[in-house]
Parts: C-alpha cells; sequence; structure tokens
C-alpha cells in the first residue's frame, strides 16, 4: 500500500494543497497577502496559494515528526537572514502562520493536539494517504519554471569592421558586400607638413 513516504514531497504537497482548498475549515487569514513567512525573508510570498501549499506541507511535516509543537516547526521552516556585510545568520520562520494553520487542520479533524503536541489523526492519515495512492499513480505534470524573456536588439544594416591582413581596418557593405580600404592617416599628416 502507498504511502506518504513513498511519493516525492513536493508532488504531494501540490496535490494535498489542492485538495485543502475545497474545505472552507482552511482559508488565509487577511494578513496573509502582506505577511512575510519569517524575519529571513525580504518580501511576502508571490504565490497567491501559499497559505494552502503551507498548510499541506504543514501536515505532511506532522504525520512524518509528529507529535510536535510550533516551536519545532518554525525551524523547519527557517532559513538564512542577509545581514549585509556580516556573515548570513539562521532565523526561525513565523509561529504564527504555523499555529494558524496547524489550528485549522485542528478544525478539519487532520490534527489531534494533546500534551506531548501535535500529531495526525486517524482521519488525517488516511486523507493523506489517499492523496498519495492517486499521486503514485496519476503523477502531476511538471511546474514550469519561470523564464526571463531575452530581448535581442535588431542588427545593424549600416556595415561590419573587419580587421585586414596587416591591422588596416577596412568597412564592408552589407548590401553590395564590397570592401572599401580605410582613410589613412599618414597622409593627412603629410599634407599638414608640407603646407606649414
Amino acid at each position: 500500500m502507498t504511502t506518504v513516504y513513498d511519493v516525492p514531497a513536493d508532488h504531494l504537497i501540490r496535490q494535498v494543497a489542492e485538495e485543502l482548498k475545497k474545505h472552507k475549515e482552511v482559508t488565509p487569514p487577511a494578513w496573509a497577502a502582506f505577511a512575510k513567512t519569517g524575519t529571513h525573508k525580504e518580501m511576502p510570498p508571490e504565490d497567491p496559494d501559499w497559505w494552502f501549499i503551507r498548510a499541506a506541507a504543514v501536515l505532511r511535516r506532522v504525520y512524518i515528526d509528529g507529535p510536535l509543537g510550533v516551536e519545532r516547526m518554525r525551524s523547519f521552516y527557517g532559513g538564512k537572514k542577509n545581514r549585509g556585510s556580516k556573515p548570513n545568520a539562521f532565523r526561525k520562520g513565523s509561529g504564527s502562520i504555523l499555529r494558524k494553520s496547524l489550528q485549522q487542520l485542528e478544525t478539519l479533524g487532520f490534527i489531534l493536539h494533546d500534551k506531548t503536541g501535535r500529531k495526525v489523526s486517524p482521519a488525517g492519515m488516511a486523507f493523506l494517504d489517499k492523496v498519495a495512492r492517486e499521486v503514485s499513480l496519476h503523477p502531476p505534470a511538471p511546474v514550469p519554471k519561470r523564464v526571463k524573456a531575452v530581448v535581442e536588439e535588431p542588427k545593424k544594416a549600416e556595415g561590419k569592421k573587419s580587421e585586414g591582413k596587416k591591422g588596416k581596418v577596412e568597412k564592408t557593405d552589407d548590401a553590395k558586400g564590397e570592401k572599401k580600404p580605410a582613410a589613412k592617416k599618414s597622409e593627412g599628416k603629410k599634407a599638414e607638413k608640407s603646407e606649414a
């Protein structure tokens, strides 16, 4: 039987997030559009569905490592803070985001809370195993990576410079393909000396 341990985490989390969108108990708070996921981040997430993805990742993490609490979960979702010229330092992730998502998963019935911490309920275990089975049978299509648009500069039609045999620069006319010899500077200097 296929379980959470048998499928890639990214495929499972993406599919669980799609399933969690269907439940009204899991909804992003009003502040979720502006919140960073930790002090180590510089900007809020760009993905509009990031709350569901984080809730799915939290549910999977509780399934694998539970029972655990919010403080231990914060270290899983932390990262390096850029401190300028000082060395980077580790900072924990946002506890509020984790706490709210765990509370939403509790109201849904997927997580149990007792004095040892939070652990996955039998309903949550069955839900995750069912989604894992679906993912193993029908893996999702790969998510396209963002590609920066490459802007090509228009090519000049005037003429190209090419170096001749003795280092003299010759211009070619693209339209005719004829070579024109470069003007010699020494002739101009001789003419100036003779006039003086």
